[in-house]
């Protein structure tokens, strides 16, 4: 293995890899990159397992091989090196890398390319294409919402499906107490056949989402147990959380009941301020709801009272109901609507927040009781 290659084309995707590699696994190899070198450049890869990553980077190509290099390290050396090339040679197992006229030189112990685990093979799978901006964006409004504890594990990803009957592509996430859902209009998506659909784990998505938001157009599909998304020159794998994802729909209320419009900005202020003093686990607020004004009140046994009121548009009788205000602003955080609908029932009853610029997104809000 011998070439020359750009430090530039080299660190966009060993940057891309750092998470993917698994620097903590008892096995030694999780902990490299896979560099493949073939006539016009390297086809580089990463996986934990669970997640598979691979990238092609175009290089002068002297002498072909293979060899697992260690992720982070070598990440360190191209991030920090002074030229603007490298030149890479095998040496017995050790990677030689150096610049132009080898002032800086490095010698990296590496490991037998044929030790390194093999990816998902995608052929013959059917690829829609989407909007990058549009992929980033539906995780981005559901992944706050994924549930982080262990015991959950049907719950620690998003949930992906094409609705029946609707040419939609639709993410959901809950983690018991709260629920994102987005919906968005996609070309010949019934190809996906996403029905039932399928779960993708937190940290699968947070890699699909990095890659997505840099892409004008990406490529989804599942193949078997596997999510694809596919980029020019890069394609992500992961493998799905196997179960049945719980009724969703069950928990959506039908009909909106105490309808109340707030300035989102305004009501995410508010919230941060008040709930300073509050229980930090929970933090809970009281949420005082009259003509024309929201109350947010929170209590502390040791520390005090915070109130703040937001004028609101609401015509009814007062009512109050308390919420954990992170997950109020959470939600209200990965929207865009200058002005929310939130509506309320009773304790018992989710509160759904929606806005006239966040169209096919849904926000839901479990209240805390009394």
């Amino acid at each position: 293995m011998k070439l020359r290659a750009e430090r530039e084309k080299l660190l966009k995707v060993l940057s891309k890899v750092q998470n993917i590699a698994d620097r903590k696994s008892s096995m030694a190899i999780l902990s490299t990159v896979l560099f493949e070198v073939k006539e016009g450049g390297i086809e580089i890869s990463a996986t934990d397992l669970e997640i598979g990553f691979k990238s092609f980077v175009e290089a002068e190509v002297e002498e072909e091989g293979a060899l697992a290099i260690p992720a982070r390290k070598f990440y360190e050396i191209v991030k920090d090196f002074p030229s603007e090339t490298l030149d890479l040679v095998e040496e017995d197992s050790w990677l030689k890398i150096s610049g132009a006229n080898e002032e800086v030189l490095f010698k990296l112990a590496c490991l037998p390319a044929e030790d390194f685990p093999a990816l998902p093979e995608i052929e013959e799978t059917t690829l829609l294409e989407i909007p990058g901006s549009v992929f980033s964006e539906m995780i981005a409004k559901t992944i706050f919402c994924v549930a982080t504890e262990e015991s959950r594990f049907i719950l620690a990803g998003i949930y992906m499906e094409q609705p029946e009957e609707e040419k939609t592509l639709r993410f959901v996430a809950t983690d018991g107490h709260r629920l994102a859902m987005i919906d968005r209009e996609i070309n010949n998506v019934e190809g996906l056949e996403l029905s039932p659909g399928v779960i993708v784990p937190r940290k699968a998505c947070q890699e699909m989402r990095k890659l997505a938001q840099d892409q004008v157009l990406v490529q989804f599909g599942v193949k078997e147990n596997h999510v694809i998304l596919a980029a020019p020159n890069m394609m992500l794998t992961a493998r799905l959380i196997d179960g049945r994802y719980p009724d969703y729909r069950a928990v959506i209320p039908q009909t909106k009941e105490k309808i109340v419009v707030v300035p989102r900005k305004r009501f995410i202020e508010a919230l941060k301020r008040v709930s300073v003093i509050s229980i930090e686990r929970f933090r809970p607020v009281t949420l005082e709801v009259s003509p024309e004004a929201i109350t947010i009140v929170s209590q502390h046994p040791d520390l005090g009272e915070g109130r703040e009121k937001v004028a609101a548009q609401y015509q009814g009788e007062a009512f109050s109901l308390n919420f954990n205000a992170k997950y109020l602003v959470d939600c209200l955080e990965v929207m865009n609507s200058e002005e929310v609908e939130l509506s309320m029932k009773d304790e018992n009853t989710p509160c759904t927040i929606t806005g006239p610029s966040d169209q096919g997104f849904l926000g839901l809000v479990m209240p805390m009781s009394s």
